[in-house]
C-alpha cells in the first residue's frame, strides 16, 4: 500500500511517475462506481505534485503547509467542482468560473489545479465549454475529472485525458482494510465490504452512518425475498411499494 491507499496500484504508479514535470498530462480522468476512491486518489496525486517536503519522488509528507490546506479543504491553488446542493447537474457557469481560476498562476504551490467530481453530470452545454480548457490548456495548471466511467462522457473530452480506470477491491481485501485502518470490528468490517461490493469509501459511509446501513441491508433482504416469491407475492410487494409512495 503506497500513498495510503488500498488498492489501486497500477493508477498509484502511474500517478507516481506522472508527478515529474517531463511526464505530467495537463488533464486526467478518473473512473469507477461511487465510493471507490476516485476523490480519495485525486487528493493524494495533488499533494504528490505540490508537497513541499516530499520523501521520496512521488511521495508526500501530509506534514506541510501545503499537504495540510489540501486534507482541510482550503489550499488556495487548489478549485474542487461537483453539483451544486439540489442540483442534479454540473452547469456551464461552474466550468467558467472554474476557466478563470485555473488561468491564474499558482499563488502558493507548484500548480494551480481543478477537480470536477462526478463529470458524467455535466450539461451538453458545460461539457462543450470545458474542451476550450483540455485544447488549449493553461501553464502550470491540471484539471482532474472523476466520472462513473469513460463511455459517460464524450469522447473528444476522455481522448484528451490519461485515463485511470478504479475498480472495487475483493471483499476479503477491503474487509480486512476497514478493520486495520477504520478499527472497524472483525464481522462489521466484513458485512461493510459485502454491502459495498469492496469500494471502501462508500463502507466507511455507511459505517459513519448506521441508519444507512439498517435501510441498505433491509433492501437487500427486501430484494432477496422477492427473487424467490411467486407471480402473488411478487405483486403485493408492487401493491404494498405503491401504497408507501402514495
Amino acid at each position: 500500500m503506497t500513498w495510503n491507499i488500498c488498492g489501486h496500484e497500477t493508477a498509484v504508479a502511474i500517478l507516481k511517475e506522472h508527478t515529474q514535470p517531463e511526464k505530467l498530462r495537463h488533464a486526467y480522468l478518473i473512473t469507477g462506481p461511487q465510493g471507490v476512491g476516485r476523490t480519495t486518489l485525486a487528493l493524494a496525486f495533488i499533494k504528490a505534485l505540490n508537497c513541499l517536503n516530499p520523501p521520496a519522488p512521488g511521495e508526500f509528507c501530509d506534514q506541510c503547509i501545503v499537504c495540510r490546506k489540501i486534507n482541510a479543504g482550503t489550499f488556495p491553488d487548489l478549485t474542487i467542482l461537483a453539483p451544486l446542493e439540489g442540483h442534479q447537474d454540473l452547469k456551464i457557469d461552474q466550468i467558467r468560473e472554474m476557466q478563470q481560476a485555473l488561468a491564474l498562476a499558482p499563488y502558493q504551490a507548484k500548480y494551480r489545479i481543478v477537480l470536477i467530481q462526478d463529470f458524467q453530470r455535466a450539461t451538453a452545454a458545460a461539457s462543450n465549454a470545458l474542451l476550450k480548457s483540455l485544447e488549449e490548456p493553461p501553464a502550470r495548471a491540471v484539471l482532474i475529472l472523476t466520472a462513473d466511467a469513460q463511455e459517460s462522457l464524450l469522447e473528444t473530452i476522455a481522448s484528451r485525458c490519461e485515463i485511470l480506470r478504479l475498480r472495487p477491491l475483493p471483499v476479503e481485501t477491503a474487509a480486512k482494510y476497514l478493520a486495520e485502518a477504520y478499527h472497524i470490528p472483525g464481522e462489521q468490517a466484513t458485512l461493510l465490504a459485502h454491502l459495498t461490493s469492496g469500494r471502501i469509501g462508500a463502507a466507511v459511509r455507511l459505517y459513519q452512518n448506521p441508519d444507512l446501513t439498517s435501510t441498505y441491508e433491509d433492501a437487500l433482504d427486501a430484494l432477496s425475498e422477492l427473487l424467490t416469491a411467486n407471480c402473488r407475492q411478487r405483486l403485493q410487494f408492487v401493491e404494498n411499494l405503491s401504497r408507501k409512495k402514495g
